[in-house]
């Protein structure tokens, strides 16, 4: 541990004799608050870890309009950012950009050695729109990106009770079950799907440095066949080449019946409270927080949901009970020819 001090207090010495540049967040004209967010948490960060370094407004004023322009759009390129700023005391830069897609927020921030030439760590995250934790993953990745320290990774399993479903992370293809992944950490929508099965959405939370495992079950639509089906009926050996009509007992019909209803309910019902979310969302305005559409149409939305979400669990409860008694009717003899005469030893 005593060896260990002269490195720490030359690491200390570095730091403090080091100037620092903060470069605004490259975004669009859409994102300009957010991107402001960003640029002052790493502001904050510098100066809670306290380092000697300078405001986006106080690097502006050592360079002309356009250098300071080109030098946000350097991003993660090194040379870049030491050639603009060649001739300050700047030796350590920050930059960054923020993006999005139809369901992320995709920030890249990037840790510039200008003295050395050298990119020292990054970070790179895509945090889910949904999932309201733009401010709080921001201010996680922070302090260790000022710190230099390379970005912590977690692990992801995910399981599935069929083999051969294809799983996509994010809507990006990843392999069917299981599946493991190395993330970043942060919320992902991991999507499970196969033809004759309900296709199963789950929001999930990778931790750094963890291992996460989700098992995800899926269920056959009401009516449809697993293609390797493994509930046979078996026949009596003296008529093994005769088929045996199947007769469906009243519970099965029922429960059937309540599986098909709620599976439409639920459909319906989902896919418009799910159009209804969408047109909220899309009046979002994120400088402010605030929606356009009305408190009414907010509680239609919440009230379809609701009936979707207690639809689906019908459904599941419902396809369970049919499939029990389904394989009860395939394995309960229903035979309903004829009984043979009982033999005797009278002749006739």
């Amino acid at each position: 541990m005593i060896s260990a001090v002269p490195a720490l207090v030359s690491l200390m010495a570095l730091s403090a004799a080091d100037t620092w540049a903060v470069i605004d967040v490259d975004a669009a004209d859409a994102m300009m608050g957010l991107g402001a967010q960003v640029t002052r948490a790493v502001v904050e960060g510098a100066s809670a870890q306290n380092l000697n370094a300078l405001s986006p407004d106080q690097v502006r004023g050592l360079l002309t309009p356009d250098k300071y322009n080109a030098l946000k759009k350097c991003r993660d390129s090194t040379a870049c950012v030491s050639q603009l700023l060649a001739g300050t005391q700047v030796t350590r830069a920050i930059t960054g950009s923020l993006t999005k897609d139809e369901k992320n927020y995709l920030l890249k921030l990037w840790h510039h050695d200008v003295k050395n030439n050298t990119l020292v760590c990054d970070v790179d995250r895509a945090v889910l729109i949904a999932a309201r934790r733009f401010q709080k993953d921001v201010e996680q990745a922070v302090p260790p990106l000022l710190r230099g320290e390379r970005e912590a990774r977690g692990k992801l399993v995910i399981e599935s009770n069929v083999s051969t479903a294809q799983i996509s992370v994010n809507g990006e293809f990843v392999g069917t079950p299981p599946v493991n992944l190395t993330l970043r950490p942060g919320k992902y929508e991991v999507k499970i799907e196969k033809n004759k099965y309900l296709p199963v959405t789950r929001l999930v939370a990778v931790e750094a440095n963890q291992t996460t495992t989700e098992s995800l079950k899926l269920l056959l639509i009401p009516g449809q066949r697993p293609d390797d089906e493994i509930v046979q009926k078996l026949t009596a050996p003296e008529a093994a080449t005769e088929s045996k009509a199947v007769s469906l007992s009243a519970p099965t019909w029922i429960f059937g019946g309540v599986t098909l209803a709620a599976g439409i309910s639920a459909t319906i019902f989902g896919v418009l409270a799910g159009q209804q979310e969408a047109s909220l969302r899309a009046g979002l305005n994120e400088m402010t927080g605030l929606y356009a559409g009305t408190r009414a149409q907010a509680l239609e939305q919440n009230r379809n949901a609701l009936i979707a979400n207690v639809s689906f669990i019908t459904l599941g409860a419902a396809a369970i009970a049919t499939a029990v008694f389904l394989i009860i009717d395939l394995v309960s003899p229903h035979d309903d020819a004829p009984a043979s005469p009982a033999k005797s030893g009278a002749t006739p």
